[in-house]
């Protein structure tokens, strides 16, 4: 598959500079390469022509007074990263994601496609569309379940929206699938998009955390063919035996890698060619650290020989979806994707060379990227202006019997307990006795519903915080003080989407997200400020697990073990049975 295409011209050169009758473009001079073929670093010299490289080898190619020299003797060359599970909606966009991945050396992203879901489809293709034009390669997954509970298939998840986003050349997969219950009742729709991904010779991924020998074997025999949820070293072989490519994550939720390395090296289980490395959607905290090239940073101070590491962020990948013969490596024919580093065990590159051309100095763009007008795309709208409800909205009554707790055993997964509390004089649950406790909400404007539980272990002593960034349509309130709740509330409304936390009569964090609520026009770096803040006010208030703004996503999301808020209340993953089931709201 051609990811960027050439034209007659254009190739006739690139044949002429690999035989020296006519100059390079761009020589890159002495640099110490790292044939990923070959695990082997050469000191040799780079020629390219356009937008690829025409020669790589021991003779100096021709140059011209055009020609531009990169003197880089003393240098690391490797070539540009991919990310091949990307979600690029955690507040960040795909657009300013893939700004920040030019950056640091991330040249070609697979991304999710959940979150465009919401958008027509000729929205989401002009989406998809404009990002070809990002001097990073991005393309998607195509979804085939939305993460919420749903009784039928409906747009965009019925079966002739799921073949046309599957049909769309830049969706390189199927997945990730996260309706394994699903595949197990022989869902109709969902074994459908299996098959269809199948069919047109696209990968599909699963999502299968502590999955068993014989699911995996189910899994394989329907067609997965990655999966990136292994936190053991057994995990990761238990897949590989079964023939799947196994995806090592060290993302904000899940930082898995220096276990992994860890149980490989210990088990002596060789390096497979079946192997990548991803960052899995983080939060924006932890790309202060970098994106692919952090990642790989862990790799090898866990214990990874780096040549393993860059392999396994750059071949590897493009081999996974077929575009090898593009990116992927530093030869002949491919793509001018090219990192300068300082040495082997800093990922980090000084110099970024995308497509043929000078892209970022230490860090800094040097090339205009793409900038898209959201006025454009319909995303749906949060209020603007609406109110915060009404204040009894955020009490949860007792009647003298046992209320469901949803109890943290980390950031994302709970257990529910029924348990009796105190009450007030009003026969409402009372927290002053206990500040790990507090409300938590999920209210659906457009069905009219509210559904509560109590919730333990997120943090301590929360007045309000409410949120529009979840994984269910609606908004999430939670804390201990209602007017604080309700106060909250009304501020993400006038904000048209985000996460605002509420203590003392005013906003302590305030989080604009004005695309569908859940992701932010502004660039990567204010993003990541602000999520700081809102991480850290949070931990000060006593947040005891690795990712809360993954909690807050999560709370929602029905492929996560054991039980879900949603909008008709609270629910079972695994049989789908209500526990609790919400309450219809008055205008």
């Amino acid at each position: 598959m051609r990811v960027r295409t050439i034209d007659e011209a254009a190739y006739v050169k690139l044949l002429r500079v690999s035989k020296r009758e006519e100059p390079a473009d761009l020589w890159i001079r002495g640099a110490k390469v790292l044939h990923v073929y070959t695990k082997e670093w050469r000191e040799v010299h780079i020629a390219i022509s356009g937008e690829r490289i025409a020669y790589v080898g021991e003779r100096e190619p021709l140059a011209g007074e055009q020609t531009e020299i990169i003197d880089a003797a003393g240098s690391f060359a490797v070539p540009g990263y991919i990310e091949p599970h990307a979600h690029p909606f955690q507040w960040y966009n795909p657009f300013s994601l893939a700004d920040f991945a030019l950056e640091r050396g991330t040249t070609t992203l697979i991304s999710d496609s959940l979150m465009l879901m919401s958008l027509p489809f000729e929205q989401v293709s002009r989406i998809m569309d404009q990002l070809a034009e990002h001097p990073v390669k991005q393309y998607f997954w195509g979804r085939l379940d939305p993460q919420m509970r749903r009784d039928k298939a409906e747009p965009p998840f019925d079966r002739e929206s799921i073949s046309r986003m599957l049909e769309h050349p830049r969706v390189v997969q199927g997945g990730e699938l996260t309706d394994w219950q699903g595949v197990l009742r022989e869902d109709e729709t969902l074994l459908y998009g299996i098959k269809r991904t199948l069919d047109l010779g696209k990968r599909m991924e699963g999502h299968h955390p502590g999955a068993s020998e014989q699911t995996l074997n189910l899994a394989a025999a329907a067609g997965i063919t990655a999966c990136h949820e292994s936190i053991t070293a057994e995990d990761v072989l238990r897949r590989l035996r079964l023939g799947m490519y196994v995806t090592l994550r060290h993302s904000s939720i899940r930082p898995d890698l220096p276990i992994l390395v860890k149980g490989l090296l210990e088990a002596g289980i060789p390096w497979s060619s079946r192997m990548m490395l991803t960052s899995d959607g983080s939060t924006p905290p932890i790309y202060r650290q970098g994106l692919m090239d952090g990642t790989i940073r862990v790799a090898i101070e866990a214990g990874m020989p780096p040549e393993e590491a860059y392999v396994m962020a750059t071949l590897n990948p493009a081999v996974y979806y077929g575009i090898d013969s593009e990116v992927g490596g530093i030869a002949p024919g491919r793509l001018g994707d090219i990192l300068l580093l300082q040495s082997p065990e800093e990922p980090t590159p000084e110099l970024v060379i995308a497509n043929g051309r000078l892209s970022a100095r230490q860090g800094e763009l040097l090339v205009p990227t793409v900038k898209p007008d959201w006025s454009d795309y319909d995303f749906p709208q949060v209020a603007h202006g609406g109110h915060g409800g009404k204040e009894e909205w955020f009490r949860i009554r007792s009647e003298g019997e046992a209320v469901p707790v949803i109890h943290m055993l980390n950031a994302v997964i709970t257990r529910l307990e029924w348990e009796r509390l105190p009450v007030d004089d009003h026969g409402y649950v009372s927290f002053e006795q206990d500040p790990e406790l507090a409300l938590l909400c999920l209210i659906h404007p457009r069905k009219k519903r509210l559904a509560q539980a109590v919730v333990r272990g997120f943090c301590a002593d929360l007045e309000g915080l409410a949120s529009t960034y979840t994984a269910a349509d609606g908004w999430l309130v939670l804390g201990r003080c209602p007017r604080s709740m309700q106060q909250a509330l009304q501020r993400v409304l006038e904000l048209g989407g985000g996460v605002v936390a509420w203590e003392c009569g005013r906003a302590a964090s305030e989080n604009p997200l004005p695309l569908a609520g859940r992701f932010s026009p502004a660039s990567m770096a204010d993003v990541i400020v602000r999520a700081e803040q809102l991480t850290d006010w949070l931990r000060q208030k006593g947040h005891p697990h690795l990712d809360p703004l993954y909690s807050l996503l999560f709370f929602t999301a029905t492929h996560l073990p054991y039980v879900r808020l949603t909008w008709e209340g609270i629910v079972d993953v695994k049989s789908g049975e209500i526990l609790h089931p919400a309450r219809v709201l008055s205008d």
